[in-house]
Protein backbone atom coordinates (compact mmCIF):
# COMPACT_ATOMS: atom_id res chain seq x y z
CA UNK A 1 0.00 0.00 0.00
CA UNK A 2 1.36 3.43 -0.89
CA UNK A 3 1.54 6.40 1.84
CA UNK A 4 -0.05 9.18 0.24
CA UNK A 5 1.47 12.44 2.37
CA UNK A 6 0.26 16.17 2.09
CA UNK A 7 -2.66 15.42 -0.05
CA UNK A 8 -6.56 16.73 0.91
CA UNK A 9 -9.39 15.77 -1.00
CA UNK A 10 -10.37 18.17 -4.50
CA UNK A 11 -10.87 18.32 -7.83
CA UNK A 12 -8.93 15.90 -10.28
CA UNK A 13 -7.29 16.50 -13.81
CA UNK A 14 -10.12 15.81 -16.76
CA UNK A 15 -9.77 12.66 -17.94
CA UNK A 16 -10.92 12.59 -20.84
CA UNK A 17 -8.95 9.96 -22.83
CA UNK A 18 -6.41 8.29 -20.29
CA UNK A 19 -3.10 7.67 -22.22
CA UNK A 20 -1.53 4.03 -21.59
CA UNK A 21 0.68 4.63 -18.06
CA UNK A 22 4.03 5.34 -18.11
CA UNK A 23 5.84 2.11 -15.84
CA UNK A 24 8.43 3.51 -13.37
CA UNK A 25 10.32 1.25 -11.08
CA UNK A 26 11.57 2.23 -7.90
CA UNK A 27 14.52 0.34 -6.55
CA UNK A 28 17.82 0.39 -4.64
CA UNK A 29 18.65 3.38 -5.47
CA UNK A 30 17.33 4.73 -8.32
CA UNK A 31 14.41 5.23 -10.67
CA UNK A 32 13.87 3.46 -14.43
CA UNK A 33 13.18 5.48 -16.41
CA UNK A 34 15.21 8.13 -14.60
CA UNK A 35 13.70 10.91 -17.33
CA UNK A 36 10.18 10.53 -17.95
CA UNK A 37 9.27 12.43 -21.45
CA UNK A 38 5.27 14.15 -21.14
CA UNK A 39 3.35 16.85 -23.16
CA UNK A 40 2.56 20.08 -21.35
CA UNK A 41 -1.30 20.28 -21.79
CA UNK A 42 -1.93 16.54 -22.03
CA UNK A 43 -2.96 13.90 -19.48
CA UNK A 44 -0.03 12.31 -17.95
CA UNK A 45 -0.41 9.09 -16.12
CA UNK A 46 2.29 7.33 -14.53
CA UNK A 47 2.43 3.92 -12.68
CA UNK A 48 5.01 4.14 -9.68
CA UNK A 49 5.91 0.43 -8.61
CA UNK A 50 8.62 -0.25 -5.83
CA UNK A 51 10.36 -3.47 -7.09
CA UNK A 52 13.32 -2.72 -4.14
CA UNK A 53 13.49 -4.56 -0.68
CA UNK A 54 12.64 -1.52 1.32
CA UNK A 55 10.17 1.48 0.82
CA UNK A 56 10.61 4.41 -1.64
CA UNK A 57 9.02 7.40 -1.92
CA UNK A 58 8.83 9.85 -5.25
CA UNK A 59 8.78 13.92 -4.35
CA UNK A 60 8.65 16.50 -7.18
CA UNK A 61 7.94 20.14 -6.13
CA UNK A 62 6.14 21.05 -9.49
CA UNK A 63 3.07 18.51 -8.30
CA UNK A 64 2.86 20.69 -5.07
CA UNK A 65 0.13 23.02 -7.10
CA UNK A 66 -1.20 21.11 -9.73
CA UNK A 67 -4.40 18.70 -9.08
CA UNK A 68 -4.09 15.11 -9.25
CA UNK A 69 -4.68 11.78 -8.84
CA UNK A 70 -3.56 8.99 -7.07
CA UNK A 71 -5.09 5.41 -7.53
CA UNK A 72 -3.52 2.29 -5.64
CA UNK A 73 -5.24 -0.66 -3.99
CA UNK A 74 -7.06 0.67 -1.26
CA UNK A 75 -7.27 4.58 -2.18
CA UNK A 76 -8.69 6.47 -4.99
CA UNK A 77 -7.84 10.23 -3.81
CA UNK A 78 -8.47 13.62 -6.39
CA UNK A 79 -6.25 16.42 -4.60
CA UNK A 80 -5.27 19.59 -5.54
CA UNK A 81 -1.61 18.65 -5.43
CA UNK A 82 1.07 15.93 -3.87
CA UNK A 83 4.07 16.25 -1.70
CA UNK A 84 5.02 12.40 -1.61
CA UNK A 85 3.72 9.44 -2.35
CA UNK A 86 5.72 6.47 -0.67
CA UNK A 87 5.31 3.16 -1.39
CA UNK A 88 6.31 0.00 0.39
CA UNK A 89 7.84 -3.00 -1.01
CA UNK A 90 5.93 -4.25 -3.86
CA UNK A 91 3.46 -1.56 -3.57
CA UNK A 92 2.04 0.43 -6.97
CA UNK A 93 0.24 3.33 -7.31
CA UNK A 94 -0.86 5.84 -10.45
CA UNK A 95 -0.41 9.15 -10.25
CA UNK A 96 -2.14 11.35 -13.50
CA UNK A 97 -1.81 14.96 -13.48
CA UNK A 98 -1.73 17.29 -16.48
CA UNK A 99 1.71 19.28 -16.76
CA UNK A 100 0.73 22.94 -17.12
CA UNK A 101 4.00 24.55 -18.96
CA UNK A 102 6.99 22.67 -21.15
CA UNK A 103 10.17 22.35 -18.43
CA UNK A 104 13.06 19.83 -16.97
CA UNK A 105 11.32 19.46 -13.47
CA UNK A 106 13.22 17.82 -11.45
CA UNK A 107 12.01 14.64 -8.63
CA UNK A 108 13.76 12.31 -6.07
CA UNK A 109 13.43 10.49 -3.34
CA UNK A 110 13.49 12.15 -0.53
CA UNK A 111 13.68 9.08 2.60
CA UNK A 112 16.81 10.03 4.15
CA UNK A 113 20.02 8.77 1.99
CA UNK A 114 18.33 7.88 -1.35
CA UNK A 115 18.34 11.05 -2.89
CA UNK A 116 22.13 11.22 -2.29
CA UNK A 117 22.85 7.50 -3.30
CA UNK A 118 21.47 8.83 -6.63
CA UNK A 119 17.89 7.79 -6.73
CA UNK A 120 16.97 11.31 -8.88
CA UNK A 121 14.86 11.91 -12.04
CA UNK A 122 13.08 14.52 -14.52
CA UNK A 123 9.78 14.91 -15.81
CA UNK A 124 10.64 16.71 -19.40
CA UNK A 125 7.83 18.49 -19.99
CA UNK A 126 7.68 18.91 -23.88
CA UNK A 127 5.76 21.76 -25.24
CA UNK A 128 2.26 21.58 -26.82
CA UNK A 129 2.04 20.47 -30.60
CA UNK A 130 1.43 23.37 -32.97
Amino acid sequence: MGVLGGLSAQTAPETAAAPAPIVVEMTEFRFRPAVIPLRAGQLAVIRLVNRGQIAHQFQAAALRHLPVTVVDTQTHLEAPGVEILRLQPGATATLSFVPRAAGRLPFACTIEGHQEAGMTGVLLIRPVRP
